[in-house]
């Protein structure tokens, strides 16, 4: 007679074996159902529109539609359904409609759901498309489309489920102590044959918890399931303690790329799918809780689903589902212009106060390339106090010191932060994640709780019945992490309570990784900066002309495109397909609202007028009629052509290589390069001539996401036959433009232009693009290498180190800017900027200033993502698997840097008002109000909105990290206001204008005419 095995090495086997077969006892042989679906088509239609048909049967086995393509299908349901768990298997994702309306999404990771009594008919819009796309099941679609597998009924054996789940937790919980015993078992987990590893040096705990699945099952082998679930409790009440070091705080997470593998119709109805299985969670696990951010998911469903809108809204005021973010999407923090950002955090404030009553004290981008220096400020502007993201783990070279952070911006402004350590936002429920994050928590010691977002995002899904269940059990297991749900405000709440004892992270969160989203789609990035500049003029001539048009729409669009898998550009060719066009539309739709306001109202409408849209004088040649004229004008203000004419500089002149202006000289060498450059009368230090350099640029991971640093040492210097050609002639203007191959398949014409009266060098490229996998670069050599070089960011600007050495500094190989870096000398009293019209990728290394003007990635969906979106199957291609084939024109400017320097007009200012130019029309002149910011050279103003009553908002921001005094100047019957984000009065009218700042401060003030005193 055998005594109980003590060669406890060979439970693992067994216990996987037990866990199977009770597995299969969970559900009864499926029960097929009769399936019927419509035509498969692009047109996203509602219930109401497929319910007429036509229809078929549709046999398992087979595969339906093309990439993003919407199917319906419909179910006659038996009598005895209710209480059944219907069963769908698809490859694409669905939403289950009872009665009408969302009821549960199907996808991989959520195949059954429980019917409802009284239903006989359910219908299902289904999508060729894959949501949970890091499930173990996720396959990808086929490359014929969705393959179709069948519906039917099944029913659960409730003592099955559980047991299933109890024994699950036992397991893995075992697995996770094996990884860590010695001797180290062989790698990929439990071996079937050969010799098993021993556990003679093996902790008491895994022994003791191998003792424990062998008894439970001995008990399931001689007794069935009831004795294994009674087993079971025993072990899990056993292996329960009753103190925890740290807390896991639980939270429902579903993070849905509104764009990406995908165009924004499936963004759209990712939300619809992900939402209705969120709202049945809530229904069958009282405990379970759940937050989501971005109103435009919320306004997608509302416009799609309504039923489950409101559904949704009445979760939110129950509590157990949480509406925050504060941003409308969870957007790109590098690229769009400051007052872009700041739209992003009003549109959004707005819909979270009416989705939840109040605004939300949470900024969430858990999956974002990057953290601006300005985003606090921004984000206490706009009443948040409270930051969280998991994307600075993805940093290559040196690993984020803090989980739990206070985070100051460049300002001062300051925001606690928690930013998850170990794992990311695909979180599932067992022992490893648990204890990785656990472990991550640098500032448990200060604060027990970290956060740990459950469940499955980028295609959306969402928690699973199979986590809330192991929520349950891993609570406090073995020494594990205690867990509850909970939602991340409240988590924060308690977090704030701990503020004096939490470190400081001060200026920007750069992630080390993903540098190619500042360059990549180079035509969207355009296109993008064109709206943003077409609503700075509409927004202009509205405050001018004392009107205040609606231009939501307008805004909502373009900062739909900020999401952080649009203007990144790393998302799939549909949809830069359909964005470019639309961006482009807008932005001439809004160019053309500016001219008809202007022309329509106030005055004669027959003589010539010129509009300045700049906070700020300007002056410059305007053409009209058949040659331009030299302007000045006041900020924000239509002159009469002939009141704005002055008297013009000089032409500029070109003698052989050489090109100089009333106040430039720049010298061309033989090679088509600027080897000399005199502005002002001081000289430029360039160390040697400016090159365009073509780089390999593969990298190891995402294409479209990254340059690595391999790339940066293989770059060559362009050295192909050059053709010069003079365009001289012109009273404004003068350049040499350099024609030459690019590659081996490209070409491009680099003009050297001098305006009379600018104290700028513009260079503009015209490139034919037709490189892969390249790289494109612009060099510019300098003297200047002081310790950091100057980078422009939406609000204000940041410096970075610019001399190696420090890995800090080595990590940075590419860097964003917003339009503009310096490199200087230590003090930044000399210098040199480069000034960009579109472009964002820069570098600084001892003097030398490059910008990147374009990559050819290939594609997203082109490259190893195709799995997602298989060859073929989609109804939009793009011509070439390369990204920016074609034309494009480049446009940036060369200018001296001296930050202390008033008469210089700051690079911020320049990177603003040099690619904006004036609008000439017909009709009135419009009074000056805003006579323009003295005595505070890098206090830019940059932006004017217009307010109810002919009011306005005045933006500007401190661009050098310098303090002063400003002194607003306006007409006589006007006054300054401090002001809110969104332009409400928030104080007093300031005394003659005056008011201090402080560095990189955004500053917003109300105009308004002078109140009189009764």
């Amino acid at each position: 007679m055998f005594t109980p095995s003590a060669l406890l090495q060979l439970v693992p086997n067994r216990a996987e074996s037990i866990l199977r077969r009770v597995q299969k006892m969970v559900w009864s042989p499926p029960e097929p159902l009769v399936v019927e679906g419509s035509t498969a088509g692009v047109e996203h239609r509602s219930l109401a529109e497929a319910e007429n048909g036509p229809w078929k049967a549709v046999k398992p086995g087979t595969a339906w539609g093309r990439l993003y393509d919407q199917r319906w299908f419909r179910i006659a349901l038996p009598a005895d359904a209710a209480g059944r768990y219907l069963e769908w298997q698809d490859q694409g994702e669905a939403t289950l409609y009872v009665e009408g309306a969302p009821y549960y999404g199907f996808d991989v990771a959520h195949r059954r759901v429980v019917l409802p009594p009284g239903v006989g008919e359910v219908w299902l819009e289904a999508y060729c498309c894959q949501s949970a796309i890091w499930h173990p099941a996720a396959t990808g679609l086929s490359a014929k489309g969705s393959v179709f597998n069948g519906a039917a009924l099944l029913t659960r054996d409730d003592e099955a489920w559980e047991a299933q789940n109890d024994l699950k937790a036992l397991v893995d919980l075992m697995l996770h102590l094996r990884e860590r015993q010695r001797p180290a078992p062989p790698p990929g987990g439990v071996q079937r044959f050969g010799p098993q590893t021993e556990v003679n040096q093996a902790t008491p705990l895994y022994r003791r918890v191998l003792r424990l699945l062998d008894d439970a099952a001995d008990a399931f082998d001689t007794a069935g399931v009831a004795a294994l679930r009674s087993s079971l409790a025993g072990a899990l009440r056993e292996l329960r303690d009753h103190r925890a070091t740290v807390k896991a705080v639980l939270t429902g997470h579903a993070h849905i790329d509104l764009v990406w593998l995908w165009p924004e119709r499936m963004g759209e109805a990712k939300a619809v799918h992900t939402f209705s299985t969120m709202c049945r969670l809530m229904e069958l696990y009282s405990e379970f809780r759940f937050a989501y951010s971005q109103p435009a998911s919320y306004e997608a469903v509302a416009r799609r689903t309504p039923l489950l809108a409101l559904a949704v809204q009445e979760k939110i005021a129950s509590g157990r589902w949480e509406a925050t973010g504060a941003m409308h999407v969870e957007s790109d923090t590098l690229l769009p212009c400051g007052e872009a950002l700041a739209r992003s955090f009003l549109l959004g404030q707005s819909a979270f106060r009416r989705l939840r009553g109040t605004p939300a004290r949470l900024v969430w981008l858990p999956d974002v390339f990057g953290y601006s220096g300005c985003l606090p400020q921004l984000m206490r502007l706009a009443g948040v106090e409270w930051f969280f993201t998991t994307k600075l783990t993805w940093s290559a070279v040196h690993r984020f010191p803090y989980s739990s952070f206070v985070w100051r911006g460049s300002d001062g402004s300051e925001v606690v932060a928690h930013v998850t350590q170990n794992v990311g936002y695909n979180n599932h429920l067992n022992p490893g994640e648990l204890e990785s994050n656990a472990n991550g928590h640098v500032q448990s010691d200060v604060h027990p709780e970290f956060l740990h977002p459950t469940g499955y995002g980028d295609g959306g899904g969402g928690v699973t019945e199979e986590m809330c269940e192991q929520a349950k059990r891993l609570d406090r297991l073995a020494g594990g992490a205690a867990l509850s749900w909970d939602q991340p405000e409240a988590f924060f709440a308690r977090l704030a309570r701990r503020r004096s004892k939490l470190p400081v992270h001060q200026g920007e969160c750069y992630l080390e990784y993903h540098r190619g989203t500042y360059t990549t789609h180079g035509d969207l990035k355009d296109a993008f900066r064109a709206l943003e500049r077409a609503l700075q003029v509409r927004e202009a001539v509205a405050v001018a002309c004392g009107t205040q048009p609606d231009l939501a729409a307008a805004w909502r669009r373009m900062i739909f495109a900020q999401f952080h898998d649009y203007i990144p550009g790393s998302s799939v060719a549909d949809v830069y397909i359909e964005g470019l066009p639309e961006l482009r539309m807008l932005a001439a739709a809004l160019r053309r609202e500016a001219l008809n306001e202007l022309e329509s109202t106030g005055g004669k409408g027959e003589e010539i007028a010129v509009f300045n849209p700049h906070a700020r004088s300007w002056s410059g040649w305007v053409s009209a009629g058949d040659k331009p004229v030299w302007v000045t004008l006041p900020p924000v203000t239509a002159v009469a052509l002939h009141e704005a004419a002055a008297k013009a500089p000089a032409a500029p002149t070109v003698r052989g290589r050489v090109i100089a202006s009333d106040r430039v000289r720049a010298v061309i060498d033989a090679r088509g390069n600027l080897r000399r450059l005199r502005i002002d009368g001081k000289e430029v230090e360039l160390s040697r001539a400016t090159s365009l350099r073509l780089y390999p640029d593969r990298p190891a991971n995402y294409d479209s996401w990254d340059i690595d640093r391999h790339s940066l040492a293989l770059g060559e210097d362009v050295r192909t036959p050059i053709e010069f050609e003079i365009d001289v002639g012109r009273p404004d203007r003068a350049s040499i433009a350099v024609r030459r191959q690019l590659g081996r398949n490209s070409s491009i014409v680099t003009h050297y232009t001098l305006v009379a009266g600018e104290a700028v060098l513009r260079v503009e490229f015209e490139v034919d693009w037709h490189e892969q996998h390249t790289l494109l670069k612009f060099h510019c050599p300098t003297a200047y290498a002081g310790p950091v070089a100057r980078f422009g960011v939406p609000f204000g600007s940041i410096t970075r180190g610019q001399q190696p050495g420090s890995t800090t500094v080595e990590a940075q190989w590419e860097v964003p800017g917003s339009r503009w870096a310096a490199v200087a000398r230590e003090g930044e009293r000399s210098g040199l900027a480069v000034v960009t019209e579109a472009k964002y990728g820069f570098a600084a290394r001892d003097g030398e200033l490059t910008v990147s003007l374009l990559r050819s990635a290939r594609f997203t969906g082109c490259d190893d993502h195709r799995y997602a979106a298989p060859p073929g199957l989609g109804r939009v291609e793009p011509a070439s698997p390369f990204t920016d084939q074609g034309s494009h024109r480049i446009r940036l400017a060369l200018a001296a840097y001296d930050v202390g320097d008033p008469g210089e007009i700051h690079p911020a200012a320049l990177a603003d008002t040099l690619f904006t130019s004036p609008l000439v029309f017909r009709g009135g002149t419009r009074p000056t109000v805003l006579r323009g910011v003295e005595l505070a050279p890098t206090l830019h103003p940059c932006w004017v909105m217009p307010l109810p009553g002919g009011e306005w908002l005045l933006r500007l921001h401190e661009v050098a990290g310098q303090t002063g005094r400003a002194v607003v100047r306006l007409a006589e019957d006007w006054e300054a206001v401090p002001a809110t984000l969104d332009g409400g009065a928030d104080g007093a009218a300031l005394r003659g204008g005056s008011r201090t700042y402080r560095p990189y401060e955004i500053v917003s003030l109300r105009l308004r005419r002078r109140r009189t005193q009764k």
